[in-house]
Protein backbone atom coordinates (compact mmCIF):
# COMPACT_ATOMS: atom_id res chain seq x y z
CA UNK A 1 0.00 0.00 0.00
CA UNK A 2 1.37 3.37 -1.02
CA UNK A 3 0.48 6.19 1.38
CA UNK A 4 1.32 9.87 1.53
CA UNK A 5 1.50 11.62 4.90
CA UNK A 6 0.90 15.36 4.73
CA UNK A 7 -0.40 18.23 6.87
CA UNK A 8 -4.17 18.44 6.99
CA UNK A 9 -5.87 20.92 4.65
CA UNK A 10 -9.28 22.61 4.72
CA UNK A 11 -10.48 20.28 1.94
CA UNK A 12 -9.93 17.28 4.26
CA UNK A 13 -12.58 18.29 6.79
CA UNK A 14 -15.35 15.93 5.67
CA UNK A 15 -13.07 12.89 5.47
CA UNK A 16 -11.36 13.79 8.76
CA UNK A 17 -14.74 14.19 10.48
CA UNK A 18 -15.83 10.79 9.18
CA UNK A 19 -12.72 9.17 10.67
CA UNK A 20 -13.04 11.27 13.82
CA UNK A 21 -16.73 10.87 14.67
CA UNK A 22 -18.22 8.59 12.02
CA UNK A 23 -19.21 4.94 12.39
CA UNK A 24 -16.18 2.88 13.35
CA UNK A 25 -14.19 6.07 13.89
CA UNK A 26 -11.82 7.26 16.56
CA UNK A 27 -14.40 8.70 18.96
CA UNK A 28 -16.52 5.55 18.75
CA UNK A 29 -13.43 3.42 19.44
CA UNK A 30 -12.84 5.35 22.67
CA UNK A 31 -16.58 5.27 23.52
CA UNK A 32 -16.66 9.06 23.81
CA UNK A 33 -19.55 9.85 21.44
CA UNK A 34 -21.49 11.74 24.10
CA UNK A 35 -18.50 13.89 25.04
CA UNK A 36 -17.58 15.15 21.56
CA UNK A 37 -20.04 17.71 20.26
CA UNK A 38 -20.05 19.16 16.73
CA UNK A 39 -18.75 22.41 18.26
CA UNK A 40 -15.72 20.58 19.70
CA UNK A 41 -15.01 18.88 16.38
CA UNK A 42 -15.36 22.13 14.40
CA UNK A 43 -13.18 24.05 16.85
CA UNK A 44 -10.53 21.33 16.82
CA UNK A 45 -10.41 21.29 13.03
CA UNK A 46 -10.19 25.10 12.88
CA UNK A 47 -7.26 25.02 15.29
CA UNK A 48 -5.34 22.74 12.93
CA UNK A 49 -5.54 25.42 10.25
CA UNK A 50 -4.77 28.39 12.52
CA UNK A 51 -1.05 29.26 12.27
CA UNK A 52 -1.18 30.96 15.70
CA UNK A 53 -2.28 27.78 17.50
CA UNK A 54 0.38 25.09 18.18
CA UNK A 55 -2.05 22.26 17.38
CA UNK A 56 -1.57 20.23 14.23
CA UNK A 57 -2.92 17.30 12.26
CA UNK A 58 -1.38 15.13 9.59
CA UNK A 59 -3.41 12.85 7.37
CA UNK A 60 -2.55 9.60 5.67
CA UNK A 61 -3.80 9.54 2.09
CA UNK A 62 -4.11 6.30 0.14
CA UNK A 63 -2.24 7.07 -3.09
CA UNK A 64 -4.42 4.73 -5.16
CA UNK A 65 -7.75 6.31 -4.14
CA UNK A 66 -6.82 9.78 -2.87
CA UNK A 67 -8.88 9.10 0.26
CA UNK A 68 -7.86 10.09 3.78
CA UNK A 69 -7.45 6.81 5.69
CA UNK A 70 -5.87 7.99 8.92
CA UNK A 71 -4.71 10.94 10.98
CA UNK A 72 -2.39 12.05 13.73
CA UNK A 73 -3.41 15.06 15.85
CA UNK A 74 -0.60 16.57 17.90
CA UNK A 75 0.29 19.69 19.83
CA UNK A 76 3.36 21.42 21.18
CA UNK A 77 3.28 22.65 24.76
CA UNK A 78 5.46 24.09 27.49
CA UNK A 79 7.03 21.67 29.94
CA UNK A 80 8.54 22.19 33.39
CA UNK A 81 11.33 19.67 32.70
CA UNK A 82 12.74 21.27 29.54
CA UNK A 83 13.38 24.74 28.18
CA UNK A 84 12.07 23.65 24.79
CA UNK A 85 8.46 22.73 24.09
CA UNK A 86 7.30 19.12 24.24
CA UNK A 87 5.22 17.40 21.56
CA UNK A 88 2.12 15.46 22.58
CA UNK A 89 0.64 13.04 20.08
CA UNK A 90 -2.97 13.50 21.15
CA UNK A 91 -4.80 11.24 18.70
CA UNK A 92 -3.71 8.56 16.24
CA UNK A 93 -6.18 6.68 14.07
CA UNK A 94 -6.15 4.52 10.96
CA UNK A 95 -9.38 3.20 9.46
CA UNK A 96 -9.96 -0.46 10.28
CA UNK A 97 -9.56 -1.74 6.73
CA UNK A 98 -6.21 0.03 6.32
CA UNK A 99 -4.47 -1.20 9.46
CA UNK A 100 -1.44 -3.49 9.48
CA UNK A 101 0.02 -1.80 6.38
CA UNK A 102 2.46 0.54 8.16
CA UNK A 103 0.18 3.59 8.08
CA UNK A 104 0.25 4.14 11.85
CA UNK A 105 4.04 3.90 11.86
CA UNK A 106 4.30 6.46 9.05
CA UNK A 107 2.02 8.84 10.94
CA UNK A 108 4.13 8.51 14.10
CA UNK A 109 7.33 9.03 12.11
CA UNK A 110 5.78 12.19 10.65
CA UNK A 111 5.05 13.45 14.16
CA UNK A 112 8.64 12.65 15.16
CA UNK A 113 9.89 14.72 12.21
CA UNK A 114 7.58 17.59 13.20
CA UNK A 115 8.85 17.32 16.77
CA UNK A 116 12.38 17.93 15.52
CA UNK A 117 11.33 20.59 13.00
CA UNK A 118 9.52 22.59 15.70
CA UNK A 119 12.46 22.28 18.12
CA UNK A 120 10.57 20.25 20.69
CA UNK A 121 12.73 18.33 23.14
CA UNK A 122 10.48 15.30 23.61
CA UNK A 123 7.51 13.54 22.05
CA UNK A 124 5.04 11.38 23.97
CA UNK A 125 1.56 9.88 23.81
CA UNK A 126 -0.81 7.74 25.85
CA UNK A 127 -3.08 4.84 25.03
CA UNK A 128 -5.60 2.72 26.88
CA UNK A 129 -4.28 -0.33 28.70
CA UNK A 130 -6.66 -2.50 26.66
CA UNK A 131 -5.47 -1.17 23.30
CA UNK A 132 -3.10 -4.10 22.81
CA UNK A 133 -3.10 -3.98 19.03
CA UNK A 134 -1.79 -0.41 18.99
CA UNK A 135 0.74 -1.25 21.68
CA UNK A 136 2.28 -3.84 19.33
CA UNK A 137 3.27 -0.88 17.13
CA UNK A 138 4.09 1.50 19.97
CA UNK A 139 6.69 -0.84 21.46
CA UNK A 140 8.46 -0.86 18.08
CA UNK A 141 8.54 2.92 17.59
CA UNK A 142 8.64 4.17 21.18
CA UNK A 143 9.65 3.41 24.73
CA UNK A 144 7.08 2.72 27.42
CA UNK A 145 7.38 5.48 30.01
CA UNK A 146 5.91 3.74 33.03
CA UNK A 147 3.50 6.52 34.00
CA UNK A 148 -0.22 6.16 34.63
CA UNK A 149 -2.65 8.93 33.76
CA UNK A 150 -5.07 10.19 36.41
CA UNK A 151 -8.00 12.55 35.94
CA UNK A 152 -10.22 14.67 38.11
CA UNK A 153 -13.37 12.69 38.96
CA UNK A 154 -16.01 13.25 36.30
CA UNK A 155 -13.51 14.42 33.66
CA UNK A 156 -13.46 11.18 31.68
Amino acid sequence: MSVTIRPIEAKDKEEWLNLWTGPGGYIEFYKAQSAITPEISDTTFARFLDPTVPMYSAVAVDDSTGKVIGFANYLAHLNTWTVEDTMYLNDLFVSADNRLHGVGRKLIEHVYAETDKLGCKKCYWMTQFENHRAQLLYTKVGVKGGFLAYFRPGDI
